[in-house]
């Protein structure tokens, strides 16, 4: 992948948080009010949401799987919010970014991300438009990895290589991918998610997001 080519797809996977653009992140544990008042979880999204999304991002390169893993994330911090025990803003979001980091998880391994507690709080995954997605390549600054990220691309071995471009940079679906490739559907998955998995692993000493605050 050139690095003119790295550039443009990596600003493509970061564009739809401005939106998001969040309201000053209060000291108080708004996870542990949301308990008794509805409107406490809608502050502690406001207060999170970005810097979970740019966690995502920095991670999938890919800035619609990157919100479906935020959404999936709060729907499952929303169902579970009564199990959280902390008082503090630190505890609470050590807490969120531990659900983070096994959604982040489960989406390695499988290649799909689970929406199983949206399932069960009936709430779709909202789209989003291109200028929130232009945003959101902003907000996590990956053209700034855009050299890091071709040497990355590089090192995959030839398999892994081809089905994250044909994921990620040609926007196939996982079908078409498997067509291309000439494997099952499972397979397809499996490489992306490895090739993903790799870059995000080589990419992780050039982090500068917030990854350590859980």
């Amino acid at each position: 992948m050139s690095p003119e080519a790295s550039a443009c797809d990596a600003g493509r996977l970061l564009s739809v948080v401005r939106r998001l653009t969040v309201a000053r992140r209060a000291r108080v544990c708004l996870l542990a009010q949301s308990r008794e008042d509805p409107e406490a979880f809608a502050r502690f999204y406001d207060a999170y949401a970005e810097r979970v999304l740019v966690f995502f991002t920095r991670r999938v390169f890919d800035v619609d799987v990157a919100f479906d893993l935020l959404s999936e994330t709060f729907a499952m911090a929303l169902e579970r919010r009564r199990q959280f025990r902390g008082g503090t803003a630190e505890e609470e979001q050590g807490w969120l970014f531990a659900i983070a980091r096994s959604e982040l998880s489960h989406y390695w391994r499988s290649g799909r991300v689970e929406r199983n507690a949206l399932a069960r709080l009936g709430v779709p995954a909202p789209g989003l438009t291109d200028p929130e997605i232009e945003r959101i390549e902003d907000l996590a600054g990956l053209s700034e990895v855009a050299r890091p990220l071709a040497d990355a691309m590089a090192a995959l071995p030839s398999e892994q290589r081809r089905a994250v471009e044909l994921r990620v940079v040609d926007e196939c679906g996982y079908a078409d991918v498997a067509r291309r490739l000439g494997v099952s559907e499972q397979t397809a998955r499996a490489r992306v998610s490895r090739g993903l998995r790799a870059l995000a692993l080589r990419l992780e000493t050039r982090e500068t997001v917030f990854e350590d605050a859980a």
